[in-house]
């Protein structure tokens, strides 16, 4: 059976959070899906006890593009999904998914999702500020060869956007809330916050 979807995980010093969104995500794991986990570095051998292909970086590359990369090369699927690792999904996160691609031909596709304090519902197209690939499903051949700049700490996702959606087929996803996104104290984001990390390497 063809691999229909590979949902790709960046992994780094986040066991915990990984091991819950375990819990939801592999019992609805069929053999037209594949889970890869890329470890950055931590060589954390507590993921290899996890239902999905594992990964292990050598050097934490100090950001999430790298291990994003490796995902796509070793993806087999038709689609691509994006989980952060720190990150939860709903019981039926795949099996919506799975009908989606079955129904309909698209590029990609937004799904809404909520934080702890707020709820999004996509209609058209996300809000401004929220350039996140793990509100998307994507077909890898409209990824094609386009990859994550490596050289960005920050809003990788919003350049990797302009890039691979461009001129393509959007669709939105007709079911709310598969997924929940969480804001960590030394989450990337709330490290160029505090000004710890820079935007970019390069800078």
């Amino acid at each position: 059976m063809s691999t229909k979807l590979s949902i790709i995980t960046p992994y780094y010093n986040t066991l915990e959070y990984t091991k819950r969104l375990a819990d939801i995500l592999v019992p609805q794991l069929t053999d037209e899906v594949e889970w890869i986990i890329v470890d950055d570095g931590t060589n954390d051998m507590e993921l290899d006890k996890l239902n999905a292909k594992i990964y292990h970086l050598k050097n934490n590359s100090g950001n999430a593009s790298r291990p994003r990369n490796i995902g796509i090369d070793m993806s087999n699927g038709e689609y691509i999904a994006f989980i952060d690792s720190d990150d939860r999904v709903s019981p039926n996160y795949i099996e919506k998914i799975i009908k989606k691609i079955n129904e309909e031909e698209f590029d990609y596709c937004y799904i809404s999702w909520k934080s702890d304090n707020n709820e999004y519902v996509i209609k058209e197209e996300p809000l401004d500020w929220n350039h996140c690939v793990w509100n998307c499903i994507y077909k890898k051949s409209t990824i094609g060869n386009e990859r994550f700049n490596e050289n960005f700490n920050l809003d990788e996702d919003g350049d990797f956007n302009k890039r691979v959606r461009k001129g393509k087929r959007t669709n939105i996803l007709d079911i709310l809330y598969l997924y929940s996104w969480q804001e960590r104290d030394d989450s990337l984001s709330s490290l160029y916050a505090s000004g710890k990390i820079k935007f970019r390497r390069d800078e």
